[in-house]
């Protein structure tokens, strides 16, 4: 039994993915274990489809067995999203999980290796911390500082950064699994092409905002309403306009500055803002990008605070198939407890507690993503996607 592990938020499950599912098969292994977002995604949105049914469209097309990354982790930068997932995938012990597969720019493993090196090495650089607040982007900032011009294209690739988190990420916390890269195939991410069957999810979410049909690139149609952050823009709005400074102030990442900067501009400027896109322009900076802002704004929905980012306390299943239940019969040296059952899960100690409060809190924000009447479903109550 070879077991991988996948990171992914499947927002929504493409072509591509499948693609990926199968290229790790292909490299062996004969077990796959999906890190799937919840209800909270890194761009700082709700995901445009419910969890379950992402889970069992995956299951549906490659993975056993699909495991919940929740808020916060899941809508965090990608060194926290990186830390999460790959907690949960150590989670199954030493004689569990023994490569992490991952998609990128760069399939050159050995190429990422020494960008994850030099990336840990300038983590407290000052001169990197001087470029970045004068709005130097990261990968030109890293390139700089180390010296290796030619580094900087390999961090200048959004699929790359991830996978250079995912490999800092295991050397910390899980040093027996080896990562191993699937080059993306296709179109880029982000990507307005399409090549081969193959869209970029951000396409996809277009295409499903327009109502334009985008059958040819994903294995299975939703089955149900996308939630959109435009519907709950007046309520996201308020909460903005109207929420305390010491609630502001307690957002991760927010320094004094930025939370002065955040205040004045909802207070100085509110005439110019009818939107939370608009909070967004007014807000951003050269040194804080639009993709930051949105996960604060995120944070201050869903109450999330700079002490809620503790090593994670549990793995809670989605969905799982027949291969998937032996993924749990062969690991004997699990260190994380993994259930369906969140009324469980949440009673292992405070920390676990207060991490299902805040994955039911992403839950019923994106129930407020519909064009009509919000359907609020409890978390206790959801059915594990069970497949043979």
């Amino acid at each position: 039994m070879k077991i991988a592990g996948v990171i992914a938020e499947y927002n929504p499950f493409h072509n591509g993915h499948k693609y990926h599912l199968e290229e790790t098969r292909r490299s062996g292994a004969t077990h796959i274990v999906v890190i799937m977002s919840g209800a909270a995604v890194q761009r700082g949105e709700a995901a445009i489809a419910d969890k379950y049914f992402r889970a069992k469209t995956a299951v549906e097309n490659g993975a056993d067995l699909v495991i919940e990354l929740p808020c916060p982790y899941s809508c965090s930068s990608a060194e926290r999203f990186a830390s999460g997932a790959v907690q949960i995938l150590a989670g199954f012990g030493e004689d569990g999980v023994s490569m992490l597969s991952f998609g990128c720019e760069d399939a050159d493993i050995s190429l990422l290796n020494r960008a994850a090196e030099i990336s840990c090495e300038l983590e407290d650089s000052e001169r990197v911390k001087e470029l970045l607040e004068n709005g130097v982007p990261y990968p030109a900032a890293v390139a700089s500082a180390s010296g290796i011009p030619d580094i900087k294209a390999v961090f200048d690739r959004p699929n790359n950064m991830l996978a250079i988190e995912y490999i800092k990420a295991l050397k910390k916390y899980a040093p027996w699994i080896t990562p191993t890269a699937v080059g993306r195939k296709g179109v880029s991410h982000d990507s307005d092409e399409v090549c081969e069957g193959i869209a970029s999810a951000s396409f996809i979410r277009q295409l499903i905002k327009a109502g334009t049909d985008y059958s040819a690139y994903v294995p299975k149609m939703m089955d149900s309403e996308p939630f959109l952050m435009e519907y709950a823009d007046k309520s996201l709005l308020l909460k903005i306009m109207t929420s305390p400074v010491s609630d502001i102030q307690r957002l991760p990442d927010m320094s004094t500055h930025l939370a002065r900067r955040f205040v004045n501009t909802r207070g100085a400027k509110c005439e110019l803002i009818h939107s939370v896109s608009d909070l967004a322009e007014q807000f951003k900076h050269k040194a804080i990008t639009l993709a930051r802002v949105r996960r604060m704004i995120m944070y201050l929905a869903l109450g999330v605070t700079s002490h809620d980012f503790f090593d994670v306390p549990y793995g809670r299943i989605l969905a799982l198939n027949d291969k998937g239940r032996e993924i749990f019969s062969a690991c004997r040296g699990m260190t994380m407890k993994y259930s369906t059952s969140l009324a469980e899960l949440e009673k292992l100690s405070p920390r676990a507690a207060r991490i299902s409060e805040l994955e039911r809190n992403a839950a019923a924000f994106q129930q407020m993503c519909v064009s009509g009447r919000p359907e609020f479903v409890s978390e206790y109550t959801r059915k594990i996607v069970l497949t043979t």
